[in-house]
Parts: C-alpha cells; sequence; structure tokens
C-alpha cells in the first residue's frame, strides 16, 4: 500500500511539475492576430493585420517602431499625457533610463527645461492623428485607400 501511494504521489509531483514549467517557459513568438479592431468615433475600424504583414511583406519593427520589446505595451497616456506635470516628468525618467529617448522630442536635456517652456498641452497631437499620419503614410505611398472618399474603406458604418 505504501509502495502505490509513493509511486502515485512521484507521478502526481511529476505531472505538476510538467504543467507549471509548461506555463512558465516563455515561448518565442506568438502569431500576429488575423484581425485588430479600433473601436473609435469615426465607426469601428477592422484593420486586417495578417493581411498588411503577408501581403507587404512586412516586419513587426515597421509599423510597431517605438516597441520597447516589454510584454506589454506602454500606455499611450506615458508618451501623450493630457498635460505636462511633475509626475508625467516623473514617469518619462522611470520609463526612458537612457537620455538619448530624449532627443526624439526634446531639442536638448529635458532637464534644463522651465516650466514656461512645456509646449502647449493643446499642440499634442490625438489618437486619431496619430493613426491616420501612419495608415495614410503607407497607403499614400503604397497605394492604398487614401483621401475624404475613402474613409468607408476602413471605417465600417460611414
Amino acid at each position: 500500500m505504501n509502495r502505490h501511494m509513493l509511486i502515485l504521489l512521484a507521478v502526481t509531483w511529476a505531472l505538476f511539475a510538467a504543467s507549471v514549467t509548461g506555463y512558465l517557459v516563455r515561448t518565442e513568438e506568438s502569431d500576429p492576430p488575423a484581425r485588430v479592431f479600433l473601436e473609435n468615433t469615426g465607426g469601428r475600424v477592422v484593420f486586417a493585420h495578417a493581411g498588411h504583414v503577408a501581403d507587404y511583406g512586412l516586419e513587426c519593427v515597421e509599423c510597431h517602431h517605438d516597441d520597447t520589446g516589454a510584454e506589454q505595451p506602454v500606455p499611450c497616456g506615458v508618451c501623450h499625457p493630457k498635460a505636462f506635470d511633475d509626475s508625467f516628468r516623473g514617469g518619462h525618467f522611470a520609463a526612458f533610463s537612457d537620455r538619448s529617448h530624449c532627443l526624439r522630442c526634446h531639442a536638448s536635456d529635458p532637464d534644463v527645461e522651465t516650466p514656461a517652456e512645456r509646449p502647449d498641452p493643446e499642440w499634442i497631437p490625438v489618437r486619431t492623428d496619430a493613426f491616420h499620419e501612419q495608415c495614410l503614410g503607407c497607403h499614400e505611398s503604397m497605394g492604398g485607400p487614401v483621401g475624404e472618399d475613402a474613409c468607408d474603406q476602413c471605417h465600417a458604418g460611414m
């Protein structure tokens, strides 16, 4: 009886260890989604992610150019806040410890910036502008649908 219990316990422990290891081991890379749904005020956009990657032979970094390599994407508010305040600046220093990142947006080291030199928050592009700029740039250069008459090519219900 004890021998059978030891065997059962050993098998149970081995199966448990194998299942935990399966969850802990990081997989290389998952396949990109086939479609991405972007909810917005202009009508839901169905973005054919897999089609763009396969049809145009694009690498991830060609569109996801600010990919930090983190498993979870950085929230939009980290880079595009409603106002430039002290908590935002503190977040900058935590998220971008390498000061070379500063020069993407700042003409000089932001430590020397005074509150009067901060940009007007109204100038900050909204998410809509960012998506349109990124999408339209490729559409114009690669012959995709562009312009006001082409809105319904991406936006459902227009």
